[in-house]
């Protein structure tokens, strides 16, 4: 007979992804802002426009996953993020290729509205 309780592992499952969930926020702002430190007045059109794509995928990542309960399947909710996460991917790869091709739909969009991040 075991001592252990029925919902032990759902449980301690539950608590680690809430603090991978709170570690994966300290990780994304902290190299934000590392980032933006480094290109603090620099003034290098390559890197501020792909802070611009970046920080423009992070706030609809942010937004779906806050509306993510309004949705009315689940399905939608994981098609949509699968979406932004294929865009990210997108803006990775150009940014390896060295390139400053907008992301498709929204790209051209980002560099207007965040045109604060320079």
């Amino acid at each position: 007979m075991t001592s252990d309780p029925k919902g032990k592992t759902l449980a301690l499952v539950a608590y680690a992804s809430a603090l991978l969930l709170y570690f994966h926020f300290i990780v994304f702002i902290a190299v934000l802002g590392v980032v933006l430190l480094l290109n603090f007045n620099k003034n290098q059109s390559f890197v501020t426009f792909h802070h611009r794509q970046m920080f423009g995928i992070a706030i609809i990542a942010i937004l779906i996953t806050a509306f993510s309960n309004i949705v009315p399947s689940p399905l939608i909710a994981l098609l949509l993020i699968s979406l932004i996460v294929f865009i990210a991917i997108l803006g990775f790869v150009d940014a390896l290729k060295n390139q400053t091709t907008p992301l498709p739909v929204i790209g051209t969009a980002f560099q207007k509205w965040f045109s604060f991040i320079k």
